[in-house]
C-alpha cells in the first residue's frame, strides 16, 4: 500500500540515494537539480542546482557529510551538504557521467 508521495522535481526522477546515519533520502532528476527529503514525512529539506543537464547518478560520503552526483553534461560534483554548496568539480569526462560511489572508508 503507498502511503506517501513526495513531489518536488519537474522532470522524471532518475537516481535515490538513503543517507547512512539520518533519515533522509536524496534524490536526482532530469530537471538537473537534486534534492534532499526527510523521510518518512517527506518534507523538503534542501534543493541543489549547478549541473548543466540531467542528473544521473548521486551517492551519499559514508559519514553523510558530502553528496556526490553525476550528470549528462559529463561531470562530477561534490556537494558539502552542511555548507550547502558544490566543494568540487571534475569536468575531465568527454561524454555523460551515469554514476558514482565512494570507498566505504570515504
Amino acid at each position: 500500500k503507498l502511503t506517501k508521495t513526495f513531489q518536488g522535481h519537474s522532470q522524471a526522477i532518475s537516481n535515490l540515494a538513503l543517507h547512512p546515519q539520518k533519515p533522509v533520502i536524496a534524490t536526482a532528476a532530469d530537471d538537473k537539480t537534486w534534492k534532499l527529503w526527510s523521510i518518512p514525512k517527506g518534507e523538503l529539506i534542501l534543493t541543489g542546482s549547478g549541473h548543466k543537464s540531467w542528473i544521473s547518478g548521486l551517492e551519499f560520503h559514508p559519514k553523510g557529510k558530502m553528496l556526490a552526483t553525476t550528470s549528462g553534461d559529463g561531470t562530477v560534483k561534490v556537494w558539502d551538504i552542511l555548507k550547502t554548496k558544490c566543494a568540487m568539480t571534475f569536468s575531465e569526462h568527454t561524454q555523460a557521467v551515469w554514476d558514482c560511489s565512494f570507498h566505504d572508508t570515504g
